[in-house]
């Protein structure tokens, strides 16, 4: 019999269940998609990085390295299972030509490193995750550059200097632990050893990783202050296993949480829906309730009724959303398996999708269970006696139409009805301010990346050129020899010389650790500051967030550095953002010390009307083999991956929100059409035209879909600027402000959201037509 009823009550208001059973869909579809993404993230990375056997510490140094001294340590500390030193070939993108292009990678802003196979571990592994191998002639080249460049197999990388001139067939690609991300500014290419001794003969600057693999990983932190205190090689940075474990979840990481962020407003959409649903049926079925109660059916009965027909429709919603969800996996983590590879199958992996899916159908039945407790305050004698539901939320006193002085009257009795039932109105209200937050938010964090000023949460002030200089023999004097040249060019408007050097602090827990010292002048590109400014004498310091927090050093207090070999204290003046360098930076008016220097930069302005692409040419040619970059050029290469992803977020929030506010907007038209059908006949027979009538109702989903609009980008500035922290956080950029593109947030997304309940409403209102009121009319 149950089942009997609820297939009559299906198909009495089929098109309302077919909503609810689309919204329950889409949620449990998200839900299980953006589980599927974690856990194949979680899954790929975990087996790259047993695959590859990431190194937990890798020291970068340019210069000669004593490997005795290193394998003396490392035998000595207790700490270390294994370690190896390898060289690494630096060549300037000017040397380099791939695949069909007809110009070098003079204008990239990547370090092309040349290595070969590592011995013992952080291996560099093959689309299929097994070590790759290559033969003389040939090469494997990063994945990076298979999707920005478009390589295939087979085509050429062409390396040139003078009168050396080589030749490479791509023979594959490299999966690389450590250089993986876009975000990373360095990428390894496997050569032969013997085409490797060729090259390192004739162009490029050797650098060397020592890398270290722990017996304890928890004891990472106490073996890096001991390398650090040990005096051994450390001209460059270092980076560890959290840090590559972090840059490689970074981009679908981002797309995940998003996607779960649109996942719970759907399933928020469809609770409000679903609480709309319930009160309507319990008042269409108020007077057969009564009567189910006046001949004892008991109360539990009544309510098993209802549960069983909205559980099977959520159930039904949530098997139909996982199995979408099978569909589309691949389109969600296709830069998953590009980049890391597939992750290793099992149990666990399948069932966490079908368990997300499993938990909207469970919250659904569990809201329907609470909302059907409503059966208790059903008086079976009141029922018997009215055949109607006392109203709720409505407001008896108002405003009346001899009241309303001028405008128009059907303006005037749609502004009323809201007024009157403004808990029915809500519904919509909510709809439209949910579907808001889930399109704004994504925009804004999408037009935040695009934005040029987006490089000053990278440590870097703005400016049109970036040049860089590692550390190598010459560089100090390469490095005064640019100075020069920049002072005599009469294009060049201003520019700031800034050296990075590895000095000692006194750490929080009383321990000397190496800290990195950007030293200049920091007034010329200056940064934007979370709290403080920047050092403004010899005595003051400026903090990246992490370092910060790691030093416990606030604005204000000091910190003990050694300088010259004499310790010294400076008061911290700022601290800002950086997610470079593991996002542990610092700024200081400091004398720098030439051997303890990492890098050398010189920021730069261009005067106007000076071509920036130009510049960055003549500068590629003039000061090689420095790296000449346009900060608008480092940051699409650097986030163009996580930009194409979150635009492929972006359209699909876009589509659900139009498609879920069209739907609601005609559901809740329906559904108060039916209920205002003797309301709408009295109009009728008082005169009303069915423009006018149709009018009224178009004021109202217009007037409550703007306010919902605007309330809605309130929220979205409010609550999506505390999810962008709360994400920048974790990388050292805790206040990224999300910046709005006001033409879209504010122009043409309200109008297209108001067409899209413009033109739904015009639909349903096409309902009201003249014979169905005359035919009311009659009876």
């Amino acid at each position: 019999m149950r089942w009997r009823i609820t297939r009559q009550e299906f198909r009495r208001n089929r098109t309302i269940h077919f909503s609810l059973f689309v919204f329950i869909m889409l949620a449990a579809l998200l839900a299980a998609g953006a589980s599927n993404i974690m856990m194949e993230l979680s899954g790929a990375l975990n087996n790259l990085l047993v695959q590859s056997r990431a190194p937990h510490f890798v020291q970068m140094h340019a210069g000669p390295v004593d490997e005795a001294a290193i394998k003396n340590f490392a035998a000595g500390s207790g700490l270390v299972d294994e370690q190896q030193t390898v060289e690494m070939l630096t060549v300037d993108g000017s040397n380099v030509v791939l695949g069909q292009a007809q110009e070098t990678e003079a204008g990239s802003v990547m370090d092309m490193g040349f290595v070969t196979q590592n011995p013992q571990f952080d291996y560099l592994l093959g689309l299929d995750n097994r070590i790759i191998q290559v033969a003389e002639g040939e090469v494997a080249v990063p994945l990076y550059y298979k999707q920005w460049k478009q390589l295939e197999i087979g085509d050429q990388v062409n390396l040139s200097s003078g009168d050396f001139s080589k030749t490479l067939t791509i023979a594959g690609y490299v999966r690389d632990v450590q250089m993986n991300p876009a975000i990373v500014s360095s990428k390894r290419f496997v050569v032969h050893p013997a085409d490797f001794t060729a090259l390192k003969a004739h162009l490029g600057e050797i650098e060397s990783l020592i890398e270290f693999r722990l017996k304890d990983l928890g004891k990472l932190n106490e073996f890096r202050n001991s390398y650090e205190s040990s005096g051994l090689p450390n001209q460059g940075p270092s980076i560890d296993y959290s840090l590559f474990k972090t840059l490689n979840a970074l981009t679908d990481g981002l797309v995940a949480m998003v996607i779960i962020l649109v996942s719970l407003l759907l399933v928020l959409i469809s609770l409000l829906c679903l609480r709309f649903t319930i009160l309507a049926t319990l008042e269409e079925d108020y007077r057969e309730i009564g009567v189910m109660k006046a001949i004892g059916l008991p109360e539990r009965e009544i309510r098993g009724l209802y549960l069983s027909k909205y559980g099977l429709l959520a159930g039904c919603a949530s098997v139909a959303g996982f199995t979408v969800s099978l569909g589309l996996n691949r389109l969600f983590t296709a830069n998953i398996s590009l980049y890391l590879g597939a992750a290793p199958g099992g149990l666990l992996r399948q069932l966490v999708p079908l368990l997300a899916a499993g938990v909207i159908g469970g919250m659904v039945v569990f809201f329907c269970r609470l909302m059907l407790r409503k059966f208790k305050r059903i008086s079976a004698v009141e029922a018997l006696r009215t055949g109607v539901a006392p109203s709720a939320g409505g407001r008896r006193h108002g405003f009346t139409l001899k009241e309303r002085g001028y405008g128009n009257a059907n303006v005037f009795l749609g502004i009323k009805d809201i007024y009157k039932r403004l808990p029915q109105f809500g519904l919509l209200f909510s709809v439209v301010v949910i579907c808001v937050f889930i399109v704004i938010v994504p925009l804004k964090l999408l037009y935040t990346l695009q934005a040029p000023g987006f490089i000053s949460y990278m440590g870097v002030g703005p400016s049109d050129i970036r040049i860089d200089l590692q550390q190598s023999s010459d560089t100090a004097g390469r490095f005064e020899q640019l100075l020069t040249r920049l002072k005599q060019d009469q294009e060049v408007q201003q520019f700031s010389p800034l050296v990075t050097s590895r000095f000692k602090v006194l750490g929080s827990d009383g321990v000397w650790e190496n800290i990195n010292v950007e030293t200049g002048d920091f007034s010329i590109f200056p940064l934007s500051y979370l709290e403080g400014g920047a050092p403004g004498n010899p005595n003051e310091l400026a903090l990246s967030d992490l370092n910060a927090k790691e030093l416990r050093a606030g604005i204000g207090e000091s910190l003990r550095l050694v300088v010259d070999g004499k310790e010294r204290e400076l008061t911290v003046s700022g601290i800002y953002q950086d997610i470079t360098n593991g996002g542990r930076t610092a700024k200081a008016w400091l004398p720098y010390n030439a051997d303890a220097v990492l890098w050398y930069v010189v920021a730069l302005d261009v005067k106007p009307g000076i071509s920036v692409e130009e510049k960055v040419e003549e500068y590629g040619k003039l000061f090689y083999p420095a790296k000449i970059t346009s900060l608008n050029s480092y940051l699409a290469q650097t986030l163009g991956q996580t930009i194409a992803q979150l635009k492929l977020v972006t359209f699909l929030a876009v589509g659900i929100s139009l498609s879920i506010l069209a739907l609601m907007t005609s559901l809740f038209l329906r559904m108060l059409l039916a209920k205002d059908a003797s309301q709408v006949t009295v109009l009728r027979s008082i005169g009303f035209a069915l423009k006018d009538i149709r009018q009224q109702y178009l004021v109202r989903t217009l007037l409550v879909s703007g306010l919902g609009m605007l309330m809605g980008t309130v929220i979205s500035g409010l609550l999506g600027q505390s999810l962008m922290e709360l994400a920048g956080s974790m990388l050292g950029a805790s206040r990224i402000e999300l910046l709005t593109d006001p033409l879209m947030a504010y122009l043409l997304l309200p109008l297209l959201f108001l067409l899209v309940v413009a033109i739904a409403t015009w639909i349903s209102l096409r309902a009201l037509s003249q014979s169905a009121i005359t035919q009311r009319l009659a009876a």
